[in-house]
């Protein structure tokens, strides 16, 4: 009787070991007003045209940020999964394509430990910053490979008006349509009962 009380003692304390241990690392941070421009893309659009961009993206939605997942990219970011931030957003109402209403996004870009924010820049643009917890804002969104959806380079936190809202109609309803191979994401409606 005395080993196993000590066996669960033991195996109580290792337990707690690791779930402080798991919970330590932070995933977010809070941005401490410092930007830094990390990565220059080269876009096949252009993208201060948004009817290009829009023709570019798979879908376009109103959407609410409901929770930061992750947020704190390396100190030297490269080109990999661990330079994106993830988001949870409730879609609020799709525009072009139809998602599913609960989703889960990537983002190019993050914080890095000390909260400096770490943004991509091309030759025409430079991203202005990165979505906030419950804020509205009109996302675009490419779909990947394995069905996962990462948002677009720049215009990711142009918080939602109605004036914004009927531009983006017509970005959508004007689109200029552009030639890649196109996926289809796992929050896509057409899959949700798949």
């Amino acid at each position: 009787m005395k080993k196993f009380r000590f066996n669960m003692l033991i195996l109580l304390a290792l337990f707690c070991i690791l779930f402080s241990l798991t919970s330590c690392g932070a995933k977010t941070v809070t941005w401490n007003g410092d930007t830094e421009y990390y990565a220059h893309v080269n876009m096949v659009v252009d993208e201060t045209n948004l009817y290009e961009y829009v023709g570019a993206v798979d879908y376009v939605f109103v959407g609410t940020v409901e929770e930061i997942v992750k947020n704190i990219v390396p100190d030297e970011p490269g080109s990999s999964d661990a330079d994106l931030s993830v988001y949870k957003i409730r879609v609020d109402e799709n525009l072009k394509g139809e998602l599913t209403e609960n989703i889960e996004c990537s983002k190019h870009g993050g914080f890095k430990k000390d909260g400096t924010m770490m943004l991509i820049f091309s030759d025409r643009s430079k991203d202005t910053g990165l979505p906030e917890s419950g804020n509205q804002y009109i996302f675009l969104a490419y779909a990947q490979p394995d069905g996962s959806l990462t948002l677009s380079e720049f215009f990711d936190n142009r918080q939602y008006s109605e004036d914004l809202f009927q531009e983006y109609l017509d970005y959508c309803s004007n689109e200029v349509s552009f030639d890649r191979t196109r996926f289809v994401s796992s929050y896509d409606k057409s899959q949700a009962n798949s």
